[in-house]
């Protein structure tokens, strides 16, 4: 059978979790202390235009007749057999994203941004 638990039985007790909890923060501390900013590596810098102010606000679009012009070339390399109408040329184009002129892109991007809203 089990003593009954007395004053003296419980601060035994509580004195014994007092010491393994002071060791353990003991040990924490030592384990962290080897692990100090100065052992990170350096951050990297931004990527370059990071910081630039963004563009002016260009409340008027591109006129279509614009973004053809600025979309004919990568049209007549890209999409040569491709018949206009119902949307094939934008299809295409949009097919062809990574390899557009940044003329064309820009003109795209402005358009779609405008008509959206």
């Amino acid at each position: 059978m089990k003593a009954p638990q007395t004053i003296w039985t419980a601060a035994r007790d509580l004195a014994a979790a007092l010491i393994l909890s002071a060791a353990a923060a003991m040990l924490l501390v030592a384990i962290a202390g080897s692990a100090h900013a100065e052992s990170l590596p350096p951050p990297e810098p931004p990527p370059p235009g990071y910081y630039d102010p963004p563009p002016p606000y260009d409340p008027y679009p591109l006129s279509p007749r614009a973004a053809w012009a600025a979309c004919r070339p990568d049209v007549q390399r890209y999409c040569p057999r491709v018949l206009p109408g119902g949307g094939r040329i934008l299809s295409c184009l949009a097919g062809n994203k990574d390899r557009l002129s940044i003329a064309c892109s820009d003109a795209l991007r402005r358009i779609w941004a405008y008509y959206r809203r």
